[in-house]
């Protein structure tokens, strides 16, 4: 126990007076960060899942690890995170997504103010649509102009928004609008999974046809670990196979052979991190009739074999859970 309480380090968090006014925190100040050994108590406002706060200090923050989503955006000058040995340095309108669990820390070197968040995700696993954002959440990521052209405008004001709920009152956090703008921001990240592309009505000429192209889809999503051939699946649709392997890449920007593959190596990575099922028993129940051919599809997917892929993007075990 006396060793316990020797791992406990806790560290005083005064109230900087240079925050400007419609930035203090509501209910109450930050009272303190606790540390045992990595892992860090996170102060949440009281009653809530939550923490937000204007960041405008010196000061670096040693490796530590918790249990929620953290996210870091820039507004004024550079901000550097340091997560597996690898630097991320964050310009002004920058947005970088650290998954929950995640060992990481800060070194700020220079003057300027950022926006730091903290949630509690782990309802989202109650979701349809959480299994198109496991992959988001495998690693670090950066989300901008570059990287997420498409969606980063929307997000990027949706976090703005969010700014603004938090801050709106002084004495309580209203949660449900600021999830519900957090819910916004993975809905728009999740509509980059070609999975989640839908087929847009306009090309369709038919209602009928665009039922039987979606039904497809499901039917793919559910199914993928069985046999489907291109050729069944124009059949289904009621097209020729060359005039459906068009419209399919049409609708869903991947050919339709890609988009049954992403389907099971997305199944894949979960399976090879989450469980300890055998390589050889995951390549069957993705749809792949041998080893072989599994393991040639994952290295072109990922550029690791599922061994590699098992070995590095694995969670090591927690040396205090125990082992049934």
């Amino acid at each position: 126990m006396n060793d316990e309480l020797q791992n406990v380090k806790i560290i005083s968090a005064s109230h900087d007076d240079t925050t400007p006014i419609i930035y203090n925190q509501p209910v109450r100040q930050f009272s303190k960060r606790v540390l045992h050994g990595e892992d860090e108590d996170v102060d949440f406002i009281p009653e809530t899942g939550m923490r937000i706060w204007y960041n405008n200090q010196f000061g670096n923050f040693s490796a530590h690890k918790h249990d929620v989503l953290e996210i870091c955006i820039p507004i004024e000058n550079e901000y550097k995170y340091i997560v597996g040995g690898k630097s991320y340095t964050i310009s002004p309108g920058d947005i970088l997504f650290i998954p929950p669990g995640m060992l990481h820390e800060i070194e700020c070197q220079n003057e300027g103010c950022r926006f730091i968040y903290l949630f509690v995700i782990d309802f989202l696993n109650q979701f349809f649509e959480y299994q198109f954002l496991t992959d988001f959440f495998r690693e670090v990521r950066l989300v901008n102009e570059s990287t997420y052209p498409s969606i980063y405008g929307k997000i990027y004001s949706t976090f703005m928004e969010i700014n603004d709920q938090y801050f709106m009152y002084e004495n309580m956090v209203l949660e449900m609008p600021i999830y519900a703008h957090l819910l916004n921001i993975f809905s728009l990240i999740i509509s980059t999974n070609p999975q989640c592309s839908p087929i847009p009505l306009e090309d369709v000429k038919t209602k009928d046809k665009y039922v039987k192209f979606k039904a497809l889809i499901n039917h793919i999503n559910a199914h993928f670990m069985d046999e489907i051939s291109l050729e069944w699946a124009a059949d289904y649709v009621g097209f020729s196979k060359f005039h459906f392997a068009r419209l399919f890449k049409e609708y869903t920007d991947v050919s339709f052979y890609e988009f049954v593959r992403h389907r099971r190596m997305q199944a894949a990575k979960v399976l090879l991190l989450d469980t300890d099922k055998t390589i050889t028993e995951i390549a069957f129940q993705t749809g792949f009739n041998n080893l072989t051919s599994f393991t040639r599809s994952f290295k072109s997917a990922t550029n690791l074999t599922p061994s590699d892929f098992r070995l590095t993007k694995r969670k090591p075990l927690d040396p205090t859970e125990e082992i049934s």
